[in-house]
């Protein structure tokens, strides 16, 4: 199988269909065989239905897992990869925040032999922002940036770790999500140590992006949560 996307889903249900549909047509447009995991991470909505009616209305093989409980993005992600079967693995977020044509750099990437992870990102000079983050949101995402660049294994060249559009080589995917052990918003930082570990090669590539503000992530609600895991990380670095 040439391509598996994969999709988190936590009370997505008005916009899950809109993102099978753009997933579908993405893998048609550019002739691949292809498949699309949504991964419904728990949700108190119809997700998983609305989801599970598009089976029959689309070309691509479209499997719906359904978490029992709400794990977090990490834990939904990582239940996606470990069940994909194709040899390059996109993760997206739900809401078409990048446009699955965008993926087309990062596969050329990676079939080039340029690198092994290919990850979309919002702060490279020719990246193409629609809608900008609220200015809280940028205020946030650069003291994170700062401290994970401090405290982490992370490469100073790296411009934006936690940009939802993300592809790999498939068995590389598979063998890093299957020892990933954040279930939460810091997940992609504990997949850039674990890479990095193996030196696995990572490359940025400049997407097109618009804001979702109507995310579920709350900074505010996870707080707690994202302090434990930043420890976590800090001690997974020593």
């Amino acid at each position: 199988m040439d391509i598996s996307i994969i999709i988190p889903a936590y009370n997505e249900q008005n916009k899950i269909s809109a993102d099978i549909i753009a997933a579908d047509k993405f893998i048609s447009d550019n002739n691949y065989v292809g498949e699309i995991i949504i991964v419904d991470d728990g949700s108190s909505d119809k997700t998983y239905q609305t989801a599970v009616s598009l089976k029959e209305k689309i070309s691509a093989n479209l499997n719906v897992i359904k978490l029992s409980k709400n794990l977090g993005k990490g834990g939904a992600v990582r239940e996606g990869i470990i069940n994909s079967n194709g040899e390059i693995v996109i993760y997206a977020d739900a809401g078409l925040t990048v446009p699955f044509e965008n993926a087309l750099i990062g596969i050329k990437l990676i079939k080039e032999g340029k690198c092994d992870i290919a990850n979309g990102s919002r702060k490279l000079d020719n990246s193409t922002i629609i809608k900008q983050q609220d200015f809280d949101r940028k205020i946030i995402s650069k003291i994170f940036l700062f401290f994970i660049k401090l405290l982490l294994k992370v490469p100073q060249i790296m411009t934006d770790t936690q940009c939802g559009f993300k592809i790999y080589k498939g068995e590389i995917a598979r063998k890093l999500f299957n020892n990933l052990t954040i279930n939460g918003f810091l997940f992609e930082i504990e997949i850039i140590q674990l890479a990095n570990v193996v030196n696995y090669k990572i490359l940025e590539f400049p997407v097109t992006w618009k804001c979702d503000r109507d995310s579920r992530l709350s900074i505010s609600r996870s707080s707690k949560k994202i302090i434990i895991d930043f420890i976590s990380l800090i001690k997974l670095k020593k």
